[in-house]
């Protein structure tokens, strides 16, 4: 008698079947573990670079205006700090000043806004200079008159008129661990008591 072989092939079918389909799930599963590891990093960069703009543009302040000494070594200022700022130490606030002097050579002054008394701009408070804790805060306007040794407004003036330079002066103000601010001051031309420098 003779035998006849049959070859059935459909179990192979369908283990490959089940192969391929376990493959797609593990990559799958692969896939997704990166893209929710690349969104969590994303986020984490996101929330990070948030905070340090929101410590630049809150820790900062603001100048309303500036204006001539009569005595040429002082400029008043007119300050607050940004909005969203919370209460910062006058210590905290540091101003950098530069200039070319009446003999056309570059110069700068520098310090901290504790070195002056400070006056809320109604007159109702005043911060003594040197006196530990003080602060200034947000929404209040402030007044400072700022001594220029180096680059005494008078001295500026005097370069200005000589055509020696533009009578330029760089104000730089930076909060520790918040923003900067950068003013240009003007002492060209005449300059008399209260004038804008500004």
């Amino acid at each position: 008698m003779m035998t006849n072989n049959i070859e059935d092939d459909q179990g192979s079918i369908g283990i490959g079947a089940m192969i391929v389909f376990i493959a797609l799930i593990l990559v799958a599963a692969v896939a997704s573990a990166v893209i929710i590891q690349t969104a969590e990093t994303l986020q984490q960069n996101a929330q990070s670079v948030g905070d340090d703009t929101q410590e630049e543009i809150a820790g900062k302040v603001q100048l309303h205006g500036a204006f001539y000494a009569a005595a040429g070594d002082d400029v008043h200022l007119i300050f607050s700090l940004a909005p969203g700022s919370g209460t910062i130490l006058t210590t905290a606030i540091k101003f950098q000043v530069y200039c070319n002097d009446d003999t056309n050579v570059f110069v700068q002054d520098a310090g901290d806004f504790d070195d002056e008394d400070i006056l809320t701009l109604d007159g109702g408070t005043t911060l003594t200079a040197g006196t530990a804790g003080n602060s200034v805060s947000a929404g209040v306007k402030y007044y400072i008159s700022v001594t220029l040794v180096n680059c005494a407004l008078d001295d500026v003036q005097t370069g200005w008129a000589a055509s020696l330079h533009d009578g330029s002066i760089i104000l730089n103000m930076h909060v520790d661990g918040g923003g900067s601010t950068m003013e240009i001051l003007d002492a060209s031309g005449t300059l008399n008591e209260g004038d804008s420098v500004l």
